[in-house]
Parts: structure tokens; C-alpha cells; sequence
């Protein structure tokens, strides 16, 4: 055991498919072997019957029975028989089994022997292998019939077992010449193949490749972004810890699968076919929004495969969305102060022209307007984080000169269940919402949203419903698909990744498009502990 571990890569392979060799060539030469002296005493009994059934045919055989002296006129006849078959023997008895014939003359009319004559004598055929006279032989047995069909005698051939083996040990020797010949051939092939490996490995020895395999995963394994190498067929080899957690997958169900159908969108096929790198591509891995990157790996002037790497963009794509929302209320906070400005600008003209009355009736529809909208979120929407999102929406739909509007049976509590994927869902649907009429070719007299969202016992219901021009009939049917949009590259990712965050928790999306606006209705399961 301690030399098999000194010695080197090479040496092990040739040892190991030499005896490798060795062992298949030993078991298919006795499996050959043995095949062909099975089926070499099959057709020898086969051919020893056959010139048995010959014999017991002839009318000189059949005639010579009612003579006084039937090894006469046998013993001659079947001589002659013998020497033209190659038969070691032709015996010829009677119903007793009295020799009649024999190649030993001296034996005619001496018993049969070898104790296989029973199933003969009683009219059948029969193939054995028994010890007789001249040795162990291959028997073909035939009964002998008269013209009236009655049984008067036997048949028996013989092929001598000793010759027969004779001509199987010849066989033999050629095989094992032949299995010789392979030996050295193989062990030709082992040391050109051992070579080659060498060579692929850079030469390298198991213990040294163990140690930079070990160094390569741990450095692998630290790397906090996902990573994902396929091969030229794009089929993934390995990833790391990270990119099973955002697949939502193990290693059994990653390896080996074409990474087209985890991923389908993804720039491998353009990244395999023509070598580009493809660089800080939008996507959604598993439940997250990820932006990745895309390297080929090529070997002398080959693509052999590709490796990516995968960001996760979920927290900045939300600190960026929060930036967004800040600016835009911002700039709304700027339009309302112009706007209450002018409202100042005419109450102090009111005034100034004594107009009290006309002063005091816009003082108070300015105070009822603002009074209402505030109720109108403390009293329907209760929870901070949503109230927040709406209110920022509402200032972006004023600014686009759009109405946004929120049901009266709206209601949601202090503690919104799935608040993170309800802020996700209305911001993102009530966005496509405003660019849908924004883009719209015609242009609506009162653009709005209407929003309709509920808290009811066991489910939480979301309606955003706007009256632009609808989805184009196109993308109507793959519309949370990843990719899928008519914005242009890099989006319509967003319905896809809130689509897969409501079918998560077993939720549903859906959505009823016409050329009268749009229909998005999402209902999330929500969970109660009635025991409380």
C-alpha cells in the first residue's frame, strides 16, 4: 500500500488499465471460451444424431434385421457410413441391445454399454454424453423401425470426447494469441493515454491539484456574489453557497442541468456563440433582482464554457427607488409651494379689493381640500409604510396632471401583513400605471389610477386600475415573464419579479387589459391566529 501511494499519477494509470485489460480480456476469452465448447458439443451431438436418424433409415439396415446373420450384412454398410462422417462409432443393436455392428469387429454381439439406452429403446431420440468402450463420447441415439412401424432395434454414434477437445484446445491458443495481442495494444494505449493526462493537468499530481482545489473553493465559497460556470453545451459545472441561496436550489438540482432552463433569459447563448463578455445585465435570479455579468472562458482560441457573476441589486434598486420618491417630493413640494403661493397671491388681491366674503369661501375650500385628502389617507390606509408610498405617488400623479384616486372601501390596519411586497407591488404597478398614459399616443381628457386596496380576513386584495391605452396585445399573454416589455432593452423585469414575490406566499396576479385602460388585481393570503 505504501509503494501504490509513492508512485506517480502515471505510473498508477498504466498499472490500473493494464490490469484493467488484463481482467476483461480473461473474463471475455472464458466467456468466449466456454460459449463456443457449448456449442461445439451442442452441434457435435446434433450431427452424431443426425447421422444416427440416417442410418436407422436405410432399407439395408431394416432388411438386414430377418436375416440369420444381421452383422453380416450391417457391420460392412455402416463401416463404410462411419468412415465418410467422421464418426469415432457406429453401433447398430437390437432390442436387447445386442451389438450388430461395431468398429472393434471383436465386439459385435456383445451388450451395448454406457447405460444410456432406455429413452432410445423406447422410441425416441436422444443426445447424451456417456463413458462406453473407447471413452467418454458425444452419443446421438435413433430407434429402428420395420415396415409395419414396429421398433426393432437402436442406433448409436459416437464423437470421442479427447477429439473433440483436441480441436477446442487449438481454439484456445489462437484466442489467447489474439487476447495477447490486445494486452499489448492496451498497454500501448495506456501509456499514451496516461501521457495525455498528464498533460491536461498540467502535469500536476493528485495531492498538488487536492491542495488547489482546496485554496480555489475557499475562495469561491468567500465571494459574497453569486457565481455560476456552465460549459460550451451550457450545462452548469459549479456555483457557489451564494448563487444556490438566490436559486432556491441545491447541488443535485443545479449540476449537470442546462442553465437555459433556471435562467431563461439570461446572455449565456450570445456569451457561448460569439465570445463577447456581456456586462451589468438586469435579470431575476431565483427571488432576486440581480444584475449580472458574463465572461467567456476560452482555451486556445475556443469557447469552452462561461462564468457569471451575479450582484444583488434588490437593496440599491429599493434605496434607489426611496432617492427617486425623495426627489420627486421634492419637486412636488416646489409645485405646491407655486401652488399655494398663487392661492396666497388671490386671497390677499381678495382682500385688498375688500372682497372678504369671496376671500374667506377659497380660504375654506383650500382647507377642506387639504383636510380631506389627509383624512382620506388616515382614515383608509392606516399603516405608515403604505400611507408613505401612497402619498408620494399622489404628489407624482399630480405633477403628471394625472388623478389618483383611492376607494373609500379602501382599509388596511396599523400592521399591514407583506408590507415589503405591497410597497413593491403599488409602486411598481402604480409607475407602469403613470408611463402607460404618459406614452399613450391619445391623450385622455382625465387621465387617473384608481386604487383599490382591502384588508379582509383572509386575504388582502390590491386593484389598480387606469385608463390609458392597455397592454399591446403582443405581451398581453407573457406579461410577468422576464424580459418581456415594449420600454426597450433592460426592462420589463418588474412585473416578473413581483410575480414571482406573490407566487412565493401562493398569492395571485392578474391582469385585464383593453384599449379602455388597465386592471391589475393582486390578492395575497393573510394568516390570522383567532386564538389571540
Amino acid at each position: 500500500m505504501k509503494f501504490f501511494k509513492k508512485m506517480k499519477l502515471r505510473s498508477k494509470i498504466n498499472w490500473l488499465v493494464s490490469l484493467n485489460i488484463l481482467f476483461v480480456l480473461i473474463l471475455v476469452i472464458s466467456a468466449f471460451f466456454y460459449m463456443f465448447v457449448s456449442n461445439k458439443f451442442s452441434e457435435t451431438g446434433e450431427r452424431a444424431l443426425t447421422v444416427a436418424k440416417t442410418v436407422a433409415s436405410l432399407p439395408q439396415i431394416v432388411q438386414a434385421f430377418h436375416e440369420q446373420n444381421p452383422s453380416s450384412e450391417i457391420q460392412p454398410l455402416v463401416e463404410s457410413v462411419r468412415l465418410k462422417t467422421g464418426a469415432e462409432f457406429i453401433v447398430v443393436g437390437n432390442m436387447d441391445t445386442i451389438r450388430y455392428s461395431h468398429p472393434n469387429s471383436a465386439r459385435i454381439g456383445e451388450y451395448m454399454v454406457g447405460e444410456d439406452n432406455e429413452i432410445v429403446l423406447k422410441g425416441k431420440e436422444s443426445i447424451t454424453n456417456a463413458k462406453g468402450t473407447l471413452g467418454y463420447s458425444v452419443r446421438g441415439k435413433a430407434p429402428i423401425y420395420d415396415q409395419n412401424h414396429q421398433q426393432i432395434g437402436i442406433v448409436s454414434v459416437g464423437f470421442l470426447d479427447k477429439n473433440i477437445w483436441s480441436q477446442l484446445h487449438l481454439f484456445l491458443l489462437k484466442l489467447i494469441g489474439i487476447g495477447a495481442l490486445a494486452l499489448l495494444f492496451g498497454l500501448s494505449g495506456a501509456y499514451i493515454l496516461s501521457g495525455h493526462i498528464k498533460k491536461q493537468i498540467f502535469n500536476l499530481e493528485p495531492y498538488e491539484i487536492a491542495f488547489e482545489m482546496e485554496k480555489q473553493s475557499a475562495i469561491f465559497e468567500a465571494i459574497r456574489e453569486g457565481v455560476i460556470a456552465v460549459n460550451s453545451e451550457g450545462e452548469v459545472l459549479t456555483c457557489n453557497r451564494e448563487a444556490k441561496k438566490m436559486l432556491g436550489m441545491n447541488d443535485a438540482e443545479i449540476i449537470g442541468t442546462e442553465l437555459s432552463t433556471i435562467l431563461p433569459m439570461s446572455s449565456l447563448p450570445e456569451v457561448l456563440n460569439k465570445g463577447i463578455p456581456q456586462n451589468d445585465q438586469p435579470m431575476i435570479v431565483g427571488n432576486t433582482l440581480v444584475i449580472s455579468n458574463w465572461v467567456p472562458v476560452i482555451m486556445s482560441e475556443k469557447v469552452i464554457g462561461a462564468v457569471s457573476t451575479f450582484r444583488d441589486k434588490l437593496h440599491l434598486e429599493k434605496m434607489d427607488q426611496h432617492l427617486d420618491d425623495i426627489g420627486r417630493y421634492v419637486d412636488t413640494l416646489r409645485s405646491q409651494r407655486h401652488e399655494y403661493m398663487n392661492k396666497l397671491h388671490l386671497i390677499s388681491g381678495l382682500i385688498q379689493m375688500s372682497e372678504y366674503d369671496l376671500a374667506e369661501s377659497v380660504i375654506k375650500q383650500v382647507n377642506e381640500e387639504h383636510q380631506s385628502t389627509l383624512q382620506s389617507y388616515l382614515t383608509k390606509i392606516r399603516d405608515p409604510a403604505i400611507a408613505g408610498i401612497l402619498v408620494g405617488k399622489a404628489h407624482r400623479a399630480q405633477e403628471l396632471g394625472i388623478r389618483l384616486h383611492i376607494e373609500n372601501e379602501s382599509f388596511v390596519s396599523e400592521s399591514c401583513p407583506h408590507r415589503e411586497i405591497v410597497i413593491t407591488v403599488l409602486g411598481n404597478i402604480i409607475e407602469n400605471a403613470f408611463e402607460s398614459i404618459q406614452l399613450s399616443s391619445f391623450k385622455h381628457e382625465s387621465p387617473a389610477v384608481t386604487i383599490f386596496i382591502k384588508e379582509e380576513i383572509d386575504q388582502l386584495v390590491i386593484n389598480v386600475l387606469d385608463n390609458g391605452p392597455g397592454v399591446e396585445p403582443a405581451i398581453k399573454d407573457s406579461l410577468f415573464k422576464d424580459g418581456v416589455t415594449t420600454k426597450g432593452k433592460n426592462r420589463g423585469f418588474g412585473l416578473a419579479f413581483i410575480f414571482r414575490l406573490i407566487s412565493n406566499i401562493n398569492g395571485l396576479i392578474t391582469c385585464d387589459s383593453s384599449l379602455k385602460g388597465t386592471k391589475m388585481v393582486v390578492t395575497l393570503p393573510v394568516r390570522r391566529n383567532f386564538d389571540e
